[in-house]
This record gives C-alpha cells, structure tokens and sequence, in this order.
C-alpha cells in the first residue's frame, strides 16, 4: 500500500519543482533594475508620440545559408544556445543580471570591454535595457564562441580607424553632379519602398520574411541597375550567425580609381522587442530601418537614371541582423579586412524618417567615427544642405549603436548621420509594432533631406569619371 501510495506522491512533488523552476527561469531573465517595455497604445487608438526616447548605432568565399554547418543551423534555431557578447562595461553593468562569466579586456583605444556570456533569447531583454536605460539602439556584438569574441576584441582596429587621416583626400569640386542629383529627389518614392518594407510581417533574421525581404531588396536595386554591365548584385551569406538572412551588396565598379571603395550602407531587418524570439512576431520597422533602406534606393535611383559613372568603386549594402549584435555588417567588414578591399569611406544611414518640435533636421554621431570623415560630412552638410535651410547637431552614440562600428572595428573610416527625432530624443516606437508610416504622419518627408545629404557624400567621394581631383578637403572642426 505504502509502495502504491509513493507513485503519486513522487508525481506531485516533480510537478511542483517543474513549475518553480520555470519560475525561476523566467524570473532570471529580468535584469536588476531593468524598467519594464512601456505599454503600447491600444489597437486603434492613435499613439503619442512623446516622452521616453532610444537613440541609436572581404569574404574570401560566399557560403549559402542553406550550408551552413549543422551545428551552426542547430544554434540558430535553439533559444537557449549560448551567445558571447562584447560590450562597454557601463552597458555590462546594467545588464550583467543577464550575463556570466565575464571578463574585462581592453580595446585598442584603450577602453574596458566585457565578454560575457548570455543566451540568445536573452538579447531581445539587453536590446531594451539599452534602449530604455541608455536611449540608444545596439550596444553590442555578438558572437556564437567566446573565441570568437576574444578574437574580435585583440584584432580591434578602432584606434587607428578613428584618428587616422583619410586614405582618400577629397576636394568639394563635383557640385556640377551633385547639384543636379539634389533637386530629383522625390518624396513618394521614399515613401513607396518605406511601405512596401513595412509591410512584411516583419525583417527578422531568422523568419522567412527576413530572407524574402532581403530578396526583394537586391531584386529592386538589380532593376534600378538593369542594361549596366559595371553593376553587379548580390547576395552576401558568408555570415554564420545571420539565420536565413543575407545581406545584399550592388557594386558600381570605379572608372579609374576602381581598387579604392566608397561605402553606403543601411541595415535591413527589423525586431519587436516585445516578441523577440517569434519569427512571426510584428515588427514593421519602418523608420528603423526601412526608412535608412529607402535612403539608400532613392540615391542610387537617381544615381544610375542619371547615367553617371564614378571614379570610385561603389558599394551599396543592406545588412543582415544589426537588431542583434551588428552581424551582417561585421561579416562584411571582417571580410574586407582579410580580403585586404581598400575602402576609403563609409557613410551608415540608421533611422531618417522622423522629426518633431523644434529639433535641429539631422544630427552627426560624435562617437567610434573617423575624425577626418566627421570633418567632412560637416563640410558636405554646410555646403549643400545648409543653403536650404537645414540645421544639423552632433550627438554620442556609444558602443556599437550601429553598424558604422563594424567598419571602425575592422580599420576603416566610418561615420553617420542620424534622425534629428524629438526634443526628449529619437523615435519612441523603435521596436514595436508601431514602428509604422502612421506613426511618422504617413510621410516620407524627412528621409528626402537624408537622400540629398547621401547623393552630396557619394558625388563627391566616389566622384565622376573624367574629372580627376586631388588635395584635401576643408577641414572644420566638429561641434
């Protein structure tokens, strides 16, 4: 009887600790003192838009996704497979709740980083402890082995990428092209491709709709391009950790200085961070970053209609994964790097499309940038945009806010320019399903002044087949 008796008894005890485990599972997953995700507005209600704010940031082979080694695929797809994170030690500090086995290196400026270990369902709560706790976007790389991430660390090229002087000197002699670029702006076509990005259930890197987005993308620049045997598109998947996501790279091959790269670049997926380890979760992502994206299309649009040939070599690219650790465009940079590629300028174009009160139009990140392209882009911006009436600022960003600090990492000058946003700071709804067109008062409107400044920066960085210049641009000093 005793022996009967000890069956249920030893069911009901294992049910109980089952469930306080998962308990405490779930418990552990809050950081210390994180804030909770604000509740978003009711369906239908109109959201407002006001308050708390998150300011942002060579492949020696293509392997297809579809290849990639089992035990690769297997760590996607498991929620609880372990994820190694390089960050900054304030932004380790608030979520170290999240985090074990850390260690603290240093860069090559000279700052603290810590590698920690975390697992991958846990990023989408450090992704909002950073945004809600330090008001900006990214705050990490990612890596699947702390080798990896140790490695990343002791090969940093920071220091030299951001005080070294350019690798190309650039003169504002081209106004006759740029000049005749910036009046083709058109706001509807921003629009368009802001829509159309928007509207996929969401670009997550590891749900069919990231990769089908992504598809869709290097389909629109390839017809943007169609009868151009100097353009060439692709598919880049030569990146372990980007899921069923690639990031799109098209090629416009310089005239006669075609070993010297000019980048622009904008990443391409989007993330809910209040769903996100669903595939399916809602994550429309039109200002962060369909809108950056759509920044991209519009100058090249313009670009290629008007016939123009650089002396350059250009490369405009979509990056796969930025929402969870820059991954895309560390793939592409790390590969430039052992590929040996030349790339002598990289503009990141991160959130264009929203602005409200009375904020300057766009603002110069002041942080892990090279200081001869900050220079520059004021130079660029002063040139061509102040005329018109636009105002710019600077504003830090910190650790890998976006993808610029993979070309930085990687040795190369990078710098960006970001969404002015609000007086309380940037876009509220970044990462929810509000992310919308609604939310941004089904405009296109401020991404047209981020166009103008992108078509400035390609004109006269690539430059036009025929006219050869040299010497340094004007130097100013950043505020």
């Amino acid at each position: 009887m005793k022996l009967f008796l000890l069956g249920p008894t030893l069911l009901l005890s294992l049910l109980i600790s089952f469930f306080l485990l998962r308990s405490d599972t779930l418990r552990a997953v809050q950081a210390p003192g994180m804030r909770t995700q604000a509740a978003s507005p009711a369906p239908g209600s109109q959201p407002r838009l006001a308050g708390a704010a998150q300011t942002p940031a060579a492949r020696p082979a293509q392997a297809d996704a579809a290849s990639a080694p089992p035990a690769a695929a297997a760590a996607q797809a498991d929620p609880f497979a372990p994820v190694y994170i390089v960050t900054s030690r304030e932004t380790w500090q608030g979520i170290r709740g999240l985090t074990r086995a850390a260690v603290a290196r240093r860069d090559s400026t000279g700052a603290t980083v810590l590698i920690s270990e975390t697992r991958a369902d846990r990023l989408g709560d450090i992704s909002d402890y950073v945004h809600a706790n330090e008001r900006r976007c990214g705050g990490y790389f990612a890596f699947p082995s702390r080798a990896q991430a140790e490695a990343f660390v002791s090969a940093d090229g920071a220091k030299q990428a951001m005080a070294k002087s350019m690798l190309a000197g650039y003169t504002l002699d081209n106004q006759a092209t740029v000049s005749r670029w910036l009046p083709q702006v058109q706001e509807q076509r921003l629009y368009a491709t802001i829509n159309h990005l928007s509207s996929y259930r969401n670009r997550y890197y590891a749900s069919t709709h990231g990769r089908t987005s992504a598809e869709w993308i290097r389909n629109h620049w390839q017809s943007l391009a169609a009868g151009r045997d100097d353009v060439t598109t692709e598919l880049f998947t030569a990146c372990a950790t980007c899921g069923t996501q690639p990031s799109i790279i098209l090629t416009i091959r310089g005239w006669d200085l075609p070993n010297e790269v000019v980048v622009l670049g904008a990443h391409l997926d989007s993330i809910n961070g209040g769903n996100r380890n669903d595939p399916e979760q809602h994550a429309p992502g039109a200002d962060d970053d369909a809108s950056g994206i759509a920044t991209l299309t519009e100058t090249l649009r313009i670009a290629l209609a008007d016939g123009w040939q650089p002396r350059r070599t250009v490369k405009f690219m979509g990056y796969a994964a930025e929402e969870v650790g820059l991954r895309g465009s560390n793939a592409i940079a790390q590969s430039f790097r052992a590929s040996g590629v030349n790339v002598v300028s990289v503009l990141q174009v991160d959130m264009t499309n929203y602005k409200a009160g009375a904020v300057t139009d766009m603002k110069l990140i002041s942080d892990y940038s090279n200081a001869d392209l900050k220079n520059f882009f004021i130079t660029l911006f002063d040139t061509y945009l102040a005329p018109m009436g636009l105002t710019r600022g600077s504003v830090a960003c910190g650790y890998a806010c976006s993808d610029h600090a993979s070309w930085t990492n990687a040795g190369y000058p990078a710098a960006m320019m970001f969404e002015a946003g609000d007086p309380g700071g940037s876009f509220p709804y970044i990462h929810t399903s509000y992310d919308t067109l609604a939310t941004m008062g089904e405009s296109a409107q401020h991404s047209v002044k981020f166009t103008q400044f992108a078509l400035a920066y390609l004109g006269e960085t690539a430059k036009t087949r025929t006219r050869v210049t040299g010497g340094p641009a004007q130097v100013l000093p950043v505020p």
